[in-house]
């Protein structure tokens, strides 16, 4: 089988023993499709018998700036350091001593000196240079025509051909070109050459990631080192039970990939998995919907058909791996175990039927009877677990493996909650967003459902009437506090930050007295007073950020509130707590919380209306 690029090996090796070419080859290929790679990989061997003087031409704006950075090269200063203050410092060092500015070093003379008789010069970026292609057609052209230099030129082709000076450049200057096709064996073989943990899982996985990488379309060398180098540091982080699960990371290195190739290339946005609760791919693979009406997520999973409907990772995870370039140990222990690789270590039964396609029917049977027993006995008492196994049944109904309607099911689940309300976990401080399966790793299934989310609904709103059912009470402790100038225990109260009473989005005011309040203010010490105005003013800020729409429903409070400071009867001279109820305290209530309140409710009947 032919080697691929063999034949420009071939040839390259012809033109270096050439005496006098006078002219240069063009290796062409888009940017990260192997050609630097090609190169350092042909000129190894000949290290030690030439002078390769390999520099980018990236940013270079005029000949001197490419001929200081030659001399620099051609003497064998490093450049990893930075390059403006070493020339600099070796220029001043040249003009004050031998009286030469490096700029003025000739190229005649530098070729001249020990171990630059045989040189191979190359450069890369050509087509980012800053500098015009005639130019630099001038340069090259001194090197190999005057100096009778070998020259390898890379670049991209086809953006080259954008400049309209291009065909005059290549006429005069460049001999013989060549496209360069990737040669991902080779690649791939020398990138696992750099790894620590995980170099025998990807060479055993070679074949999957090259039809991940075909199957991208994104022929990028670069980015296949980029992922491979991450994956490597990602492994550090797995246990040795799950590098040692080939199945599991086989299909591991298919999502990772995949996720790579779609990122780097700028067709996916991680965060874009935020939208999706649920991948369930065989439903989106018959919607037959037309190309142009599939979303950024549904053009992912057409594409890489063969992926499973179980991530592996929690979304969450993948997006906190890609965005922000790291997950814990913890993290992944967990993702994994929950995997239908290990989930029945978990040993819980509604995880048994969250993988009823994975499960045998003896299996299926026992972790249905037993899931149906716990129902039974109220012993589901965490919120998304009530969801989770409500759609769970809602999904074996559909797919006819349990014999029972949804309406059953519906009404079932609506009378477990009502009978365990006041038992389930966090139900006083429960929010849509604690409900939301977007980040479980166990996605909710048919939470699609009209079903599904009328009891979710139904969850919320049961949680709110328990909340309401205490306001009272709690109305009368922040008047108390005020009496007594607890004032930090006032402010905890309505805080979002501390979320200790949940009372931040309740409309706790309803259930107050104007009055009382009033006369509660009246007592509060005057060192106090701006915190407590602060504590009202924000709790008016942010509503749908902090989902707290309805303390909108305590709009009628303030009015009343307003009349009785109104009436609030006050004599000269003035006292200072006259001064805070009169002018700082009426300002506030009525500009921050009253209009602010009015405007947020004109803006959601505008915002309704148009949407109808």
């Amino acid at each position: 089988m032919a080697i691929v690029n063999q034949h420009i090996n071939d040839f390259l090796d012809y033109y270096l023993n050439l005496n006098e070419p006078q002219y240069a080859v063009l290796l062409s290929g888009k940017w990260g499709s192997g050609k630097t790679f090609f190169v350092d990989k042909f000129i190894d061997d000949r290290k030690k018998k030439n002078n390769v003087v390999k520099i980018s031409l990236f940013g270079l704006k005029t000949k001197e700036d490419i001929h200081k950075k030659l001399m620099f090269k051609l003497f064998g200063l490093d450049n990893h350091h930075n390059v403006k203050i070493i020339i600099k410092a070796i220029g001043f060092a040249l003009n004050k001593f031998v009286g030469i500015k490096l700029i003025d070093m000739s190229m005649e003379w530098a070729l001249k000196q020990e171990g630059n008789q045989n040189a191979i010069f190359i450069f890369d970026d050509l087509e980012r240079a800053e500098i015009g292609l005639i130019e630099l057609h001038g340069y090259i052209n001194e090197l190999t025509e005057i100096y009778k230099q070998k020259v390898i030129l890379l670049a991209d082709e086809d953006k080259l051909k954008e400049d309209e000076n291009y065909i005059l450049f290549k006429e005069k200057t460049i001999g013989k070109t060549f496209a360069i096709e990737q040669n991902f064996e080779t690649a791939f073989g020398t990138f696992l050459q750099e790894l620590k943990n995980s170099k025998d899982i990807l060479s055993r996985n070679q074949s999957v990631i090259k039809a991940i990488f075909g199957t991208a379309g994104y022929q990028n060398l670069r980015s296949l080192r980029q992922g491979i180098l991450d994956f490597d540091r990602l492994m550090g982080s797995f246990d040795d039970k799950f590098k040692n699960h080939s199945e599991l990371m086989t299909e591991f290195i298919q999502i990772f990939f995949a996720f790579v190739f779609e990122t780097k290339s700028g067709k996916l946005d991680i965060h874009t998995l935020k939208d999706m609760s649920m991948l369930r791919i065989g439903k989106m693979l018959n919607d037959n919907k037309p190309d142009e009406e599939l979303t950024i997520i549904e053009k992912f999973f057409h594409k890489y058909n063969f992926l499973s409907d179980e991530l592996l990772l929690s979304n969450e995870n993948w997006i906190n791996l890609f965005a922000n370039g790291n997950i814990s140990a913890t993290d992944v222990s967990v993702d994994l175990n929950r995997s239908r690789y290990f989930f029945r270590e978990q040993k819980e039964e509604w995880v048994m039927l969250w993988h009823y396609m994975w499960i045998e029917e003896d299996e299926f049977r026992i972790a249905l009877k037993q899931t149906l027993l716990k129902l039974e006995n109220n012993e589901y008492l965490k919120p998304t677990v009530i969801l989770q196994v409500l759609g769970i049944f809602l999904e074996l109904i559909d797919q006819k493996i349990y014999n029972y309607t949804k309406d059953q099911v519906v009404n079932d689940i609506k009378k477990y909650v009502d009978e365990n309300i006041k038992e389930l976990e966090g139900i006083y401080t429960l929010s849509d967003y604690e409900l939301d399966g977007q980040y479980a790793y166990y996605g909710y299934r048919s939470d699609e459902l009209d079903e599904f989310k009328h009891i979710k609904d139904y969850l919320l709103k049961q949680a709110d009437n328990l909340r309401n059912e205490g306001l009272e009470e709690k109305g009368n402790l922040l008047i108390q506090h005020l009496k007594e100038n607890k004032i930090q225990e006032f402010i905890n109260m309505l805080s979002a930050e501390n979320n200790q009473e949940i009372l931040y989005r309740l409309p706790v005011f309803k259930s107050i007295i104007p009055r009382d309040f009033f006369d509660a203010l009246l007592q509060v010490e005057n060192k106090n007073m701006r915190d407590v105005l602060d504590a009202l003013k924000n709790r008016y800020v942010s509503i749908f950020a902090y989902q707290k729409e309805s303390v909108l429903e305590e709009l009628p409070f303030w009015k009343s509130f307003i009349d009785v400071m109104d009436s609030f009867e006050v004599k000269i001279p003035y006292k200072a707590k006259d001064i805070w109820i009169k002018k700082h305290c009426h300002n506030i209530i009525n500009k921050e919380i009253v209009q602010n309140i009015e405007r947020i409710i004109e803006h959601k009947k505008i915002e309704a209306a148009e949407n109808e």
